[in-house]
């Protein structure tokens, strides 16, 4: 079963308020809490909403505008009432109901400057409510004994009536004068109706004197929430979130500037992801090119080893290679290169390799720097150094050296 918090606002612009959860049959499922809104929405965030504001602020009438769609009647409503009225239509919210018989429209007027401090306030704490209703409203709506018989239903708290007349009509006021209105609103009904009013009352109540000619029941309630808990789980209402309130409404009016904006960025977003596929497959083929070529290689360097991690095979190849033969090549080839890079003033100039023996064409400052660069490499090994020619060119000396 769905929680359902009830949030009531003694006083819209205050940020105290009462609240409590109930279930979808309008039972109180938590105790009455007194909070802020701030604190509130930290505690009810992701679960279903109805505030609930004060009567006085809300004027509950009826319009009938002749046939028509919902659309019509909203814009003909407020000149339908504009009699009725204190106000500029132009200050005002209509918020309309089901249309009932002979084409009547309930409507709950309640100034703009309420409303917007309202939805301010509810924006600041973080909170947003599905449904806004009057407090009139959130009693129960009561059947009578007959089709004809009218049913109210008031509250008594404190030094306050809020009544709930058949239908969507209603009133709030003190108990002194509620018992007038009451008055009115039997003088309104045929004579041979027999009306009935339930009035609820809190611990710390007036009294309410309803006419003789009303069949009065009293019945006691714990908190005020509990009842408008019943009320809204039975009963119908009027939301107010309606016209420019509409939470659906406000993200359309939001969002329409902004759509072709958001076109082009979803456009350029499309084409920054193509250009990157398109790199990402394009780097996709080089890397299978190299796999290849990888492979390829592997083969002729160890064709009966399998391929698993190439580099640390050849690697290990190359390793073993080395410890097993000091004397090779390549140890022989970095004893040389030792061996002139101790005489700076010695240049080679080709070097060639066969059957064993190197041969080196060098450029050198004077035939003694042959002799030690043949005892350098004398010190560094077994390799021995014969000068096959030197001959002296342009002050300097060219010799030919076999090394073995």
């Amino acid at each position: 079963m769905s929680k359902h918090v009830i949030i009531y606002m003694p006083l819209v612009g205050e940020d105290a308020v009462q609240w409590a959860v109930s279930d979808d049959n309008g039972k109180l499922t938590t105790p009455v809490e007194y909070s802020t809104l701030d604190e509130v929405a930290a505690k009810v965030e992701g679960r279903r909403v109805t505030l609930i504001l004060p009567a006085d602020d809300v004027l509950l009438a009826e319009a009938v505008v002749p046939g028509g769609s919902l659309a019509r009647a909203q814009q003909a409503v407020p000149y339908a009432l504009e009699e009725l009225l204190a106000d500029d239509v132009e200050s005002l919210h209509f918020a309309l109901g089901s249309k009932g018989r002979d084409d009547a429209y309930p409507v709950a007027v309640i100034g703009h400057s309420v409303m917007e401090q309202v939805t301010e306030q509810c924006q600041e704490a973080g909170l947003r409510p599905t449904v806004v209703v009057p407090e009139t409203l959130a009693l129960p709506q009561l059947k009578g004994a007959s089709a004809e018989s009218a049913a109210w239903s008031a509250l008594l708290d404190h030094d306050q009536a809020v009544v709930r007349l058949d239908g969507f009509k209603g009133f709030a006021t003190d108990p002194g004068m509620a018992g007038i209105m009451l008055e009115g609103a039997r003088a309104e009904l045929p004579e041979e109706s027999a009306p009935s009013l339930v009035i609820y009352r809190t611990g710390e109540a007036g009294t309410l004197v309803a006419p003789d000619s009303v069949d009065v029941e009293m019945r006691d309630c714990d908190h005020r929430l509990a009842l408008y808990a019943s009320g809204l789980a039975t009963s119908a209402h009027i939301n107010l979130l309606q016209g420019i309130y509409n939470p659906k409404k406000n993200f359309d009016k939001t969002w329409k500037p902004w759509r072709w904006t958001a076109a082009l960025a979803a456009c350029l977003c499309l084409a920054l992801f193509t250009a990157k596929w398109l790199d990402v497959r394009k780097l996709d083929k080089q890397e299978a090119y190299l796999d290849a070529e990888i492979a390829r290689a592997f083969k002729q360097a160890l064709p009966d080893a399998r391929m698993q991690r190439p580099k640390r095979q050849i690697q290990s190849a190359l390793g073993k290679l080395g410890n097993t033969n000091n004397d090779g090549f390549t140890h022989r080839l970095s004893q040389i290169a030792a061996s002139l890079a101790t005489q700076p003033q010695t240049t080679l100039k080709t070097i060639g390799y066969r059957n064993g023996r190197f041969d080196l064409d060098l450029n050198t400052d004077a035939v003694p720097t042959l002799d030690a660069l043949k005892s350098e490499l004398a010190k560094r090994g077994s390799l021995g150094m014969s000068v096959q020619s030197a001959n002296r060119e342009n002050n300097a000396v060219r010799g030919r050296v076999r090394i073995e």
